[in-house]
């Protein structure tokens, strides 16, 4: 069974963004083989990262709300999609939160898992969105199976048009298949994670094995670097 996440980063659970995560969730669970756990961060009363680096020493964050829910999720799920509006030319600040409490760096939550960014906007900055994303799904060890940005009015369908819910379809589909015959990954992203994982953030990990003990257990565990 393939099974999969998907993380609506907006605020509000029937926009332009949701629509299209729900669009996806419907395709994709047809599919015999593939089983959706789907998020709303808008569920969660995510409190902000103080910065305390507790959990690079013990695994989990020490804040006591359900963050470590949708970790757990993740850490079990083979792909993970991830859609954001566009506020300010960036994405809004509850997705932010939960990046930031992820475990997605350091951590490397997702190594080796399918990785897909979403986005949409009415004036500019999607594709700003898309690239932070992008960014993260590189320097997470994940694999980059799709992508997909939509420029929209405020408060209208991202299902109005029947010739672009095809084409969204299609990438969908194609995300699918990234998995199912277990793609690798690109040339260049390869490169991205190696210089981020082994040139920068390993040296900086092994000179403080005890402040980053729950990370290296993470990397030896997962395969990700032996120490």
């Amino acid at each position: 069974m393939i099974n999969i996440v998907i993380i609506n980063g907006s605020p509000r659970k029937n926009g332009a963004t949701a629509g299209l995560l729900k669009e996806m969730s419907k395709y994709l669970s047809g599919k015999e083989d593939v089983n959706i756990s789907y998020i709303n961060i808008s569920d969660y009363s995510l409190l902000n990262c103080t910065g305390c680096m507790s959990c690079y020493q013990n695994g989990v964050c020490c804040l006591n709300d359900k963050v470590e829910e949708i970790n757990a999720l993740v850490s079990r799920a083979h792909g993970i999609i991830i859609g954001s509006p566009t506020y300010s030319s960036t994405m809004p600040g509850s997705l932010k939160t939960y990046i930031d409490r992820g475990h997605f760096v350091l951590e490397q939550s997702l190594s080796g898992k399918y990785t897909f960014a979403l986005s949409t906007y009415e004036i500019a900055g999607g594709k700003s969105v898309i690239s932070l994303l992008k960014t993260l799904y590189q320097y997470s060890g994940g694999i980059r199976a799709g992508e997909y940005t939509r420029k929209l009015p405020f408060n209208s369908s991202p299902l109005a048009s029947t010739k672009k819910q095809q084409m969204f379809l299609k990438k969908t589909e194609r995300y699918y298949r990234f998995i199912k015959n277990r793609k690798r990954k690109s040339l260049i992203d390869k490169i991205i994670h190696f210089v981020a994982l082994r040139l920068i953030m390993k040296p900086q990990v092994l000179q403080r094995p005890a402040q980053y003990k729950a990370v290296i257990e993470r990397w030896e565990k997962n395969g990700i670097i032996k120490i």
